[in-house]
């Protein structure tokens, strides 16, 4: 028993040791690190040379063309929901036929969201406002 316990606590300890090791060397993969090198002809050195590799944003790392698609994904994605200061408006798929001074088209200029409003339109999606029961 006593064996079998010091053998559990040494195969535990290793395998915590090794996961540190693992954790530390990932997280100076991405940590600032500079580098000399030094060349070396013959005898003599010839020149020392110092690189400097810095840590990066992801979003740096993201290709232009990846960039655009997500761009464009977020704007033609339909909101849940609009929360403003006159009330939560969800999307509808079949949307009612409101007065023009209830509907706000927010993807016009100088249109906002009033007490009266309805209805919104954005980015050409129709949201409602849903009406309290009391």
């Amino acid at each position: 028993m006593n064996k079998r316990l010091r053998t559990s606590v040494v195969v535990l300890g290793l395998t915590v040791l090794i996961g540190g090791v693992i954790t530390v060397i990932q997280s100076q993969t991405f940590a600032n690190e500079i580098k000399t090198e030094v060349k070396v002809t013959g005898d003599s050195k010839t020149s020392v040379t110092k690189t400097e590799t810095k840590a990066t944003d992801d979003s740096n790392q993201l290709s232009p063309e990846r960039k655009k698609e997500l761009t464009h994904l977020a704007q033609s994605k339909q909101p849940h929901v609009l929360l403003t200061e006159h009330g939560d408006f969800y999307p509808v798929k079949v949307p009612n036929k409101y007065q023009s001074d209830q509907v706000a088209n927010l993807d016009n200029k100088g249109e906002e969201i009033t007490s009266k409003t309805k209805q919104a339109i954005l980015r050409n999606f129709t949201y409602e406002k849903k009406e309290e029961e009391n």
